[in-house]
């Protein structure tokens, strides 16, 4: 399940490697889900993997993710010091991994869903004893009328956290990045906003 998770298409991979071209911050998670079956302990030793075909995204965000568990005491290890971010992830290559590290978590960030929208602009109805000046209202009006020449895509992410025994899935969440920035401080945010949920979910 974990590696159909991770490598069931390559076209996830490719289309993850958006992520570098938004540099988007994330908002607060838009949904997240605990699995009410797992009553284990919470996990202290976790691989972080990022799906995506970019070497540099999967540096970034899976750095991220480890200096953030780091600093809630958790031992992380970002994929790509042991499989080569520059190779194709093998399914075989990623349970080696995670033998090696003696995880006993998997951390998975891939992204799910691209949109693109059109900034526009409507001005507000006049109400009833409002205050208004007639020339305010006509401008407003033609503003409205020339849409702006640009938009905005909104980059939908997964992250999801599995255990490394038997591969199940523990947590998963899902948030929207929508304005620009920069790669690092996307991956910052997004890694700080999961960890605190999955220390909230006593999960780490």
């Amino acid at each position: 399940m974990l590696v159909y998770a991770l490598l069931g298409r390559r076209t996830a991979y490719v289309a993850a490697a958006a992520l570098v071209a938004t540099g988007c911050a994330p908002n607060a998670l838009v949904h997240e889900w605990k699995s009410e079956s797992y009553t284990g302990h919470p996990f202290d030793r976790v691989l972080v993997l990022t799906a995506s075909a970019d070497p540099e995204i999967r540096r970034v965000y899976e750095d991220a993710f480890v200096q953030e568990l780091a600093a809630m005491g958790v031992t992380a290890t970002p994929a790509h010091m042991i499989i080569p971010a520059d190779r194709e992830v093998s399914p075989e290559r990623i349970l080696e991994a995670v033998s090696e590290v003696r995880a006993d978590a998997v951390l998975i960030t891939r992204m799910i869903g691209k949109e693109r929208n059109a900034n526009s602009y409507a001005p507000p109805p006049l109400q009833a004893g409002a205050k208004a000046e007639f020339y305010a209202v006509y401008e407003a009006g033609m503003t409205a009328r020339t849409p702006p020449p640009y938009g905005y895509e909104v980059y939908s992410l997964e992250t999801s956290l599995w255990t490394a025994t038997d591969e199940a899935l523990v947590w998963f969440s899902t948030s929207q990045t929508f304005q620009p920035g920069s790669a690092p401080g996307a991956a910052k945010d997004l890694a700080d906003v999961v960890v605190k949920a999955l220390r909230q979910q006593q999960l780490l």
